[in-house]
This record gives C-alpha cells, structure tokens and sequence, in this order.
C-alpha cells in the first residue's frame, strides 16, 4: 500500500482542500498586485495632469484612437477610476484575509490530525 492510501479519506479531503485554497489565494493575489500597478499608472496620470495649467488640453487613448480632452474633464475621469480601482483593491484584500485565515486554520487541523496518526494510534474515520 503507497502512504498516499495510508492516509484516512477525511485527511486526503482535506489536503485536497488545502491546495485548493493556496490556490486560490494566489490568484486574488496576482489579481490585486494588477488592480495595484494599474492604481500607480492612474495615481502618475493624475499627478502629471495636476502640473498642467487650467484649461489645458490633453489627450486619452481609446482602442487604437486619440481624443482630446479637457483637463479637468480627464482628471475627473481618472479619479473615478481611482475610486473604482480601490474598491476592488480593499475588496481582494478582505478575500485575501479570509483565505489566508482559512488556510492557517486547515493547516493547523491538518497538523494535528498528522501528528495523531504518526504518534502511533488511528484517526477515526469522520464521515
């Protein structure tokens, strides 16, 4: 018998689960590290815009085009999309939080019950 089958089905679930969780954790990771570079480019646009004079015209690129725009209208635009990036930023980061808590608490169950099987007696089965 392989020491994968040696393990209890429960314990196998929830290894199976484990994995599941890290890997979630790492996409709503990767997904906030790109809303973050995405909020950095807006929080530079703003800034950059911010040193232009009253009135000032710039320009926005859409698909494949350029358009004029005014410069308070553009720097109106980016801040909504500020607001609406940090929403979705503060929302991963409590998913995170939550996945990281899941995660340490399996981990722990997990160990546990490990250390009950290597210490010579028998889980029982939990159904």
């Amino acid at each position: 018998m392989s020491s994968i089958e040696q393990i209890p089905p429960h314990i196998r679930q929830q290894l199976a689960r484990l994995a599941q969780i890290e890997q979630m954790l790492i996409n709503v990771v990767t997904r906030r590290q790109q809303w973050e570079a995405e909020l950095r480019e807006i929080e530079h646009a703003i800034d950059e815009i911010s040193k232009l004079p009253q009135g000032a015209v710039v320009y926005k690129s859409v698909s494949n085009l350029l358009f004029r725009v005014e410069r308070d209208k553009a720097l109106s635009e980016l801040n909504e999309r500020k607001e609406t990036v940090e929403l979705h930023i503060k929302t991963l980061q409590r998913q995170e939080s939550l996945l990281r808590r899941q995660l340490e608490e399996l981990r722990k169950r997990v160990s546990e019950e490990m250390s009950k099987l290597q210490g010579g007696g028998s889980v029982a089965e939990k159904s």
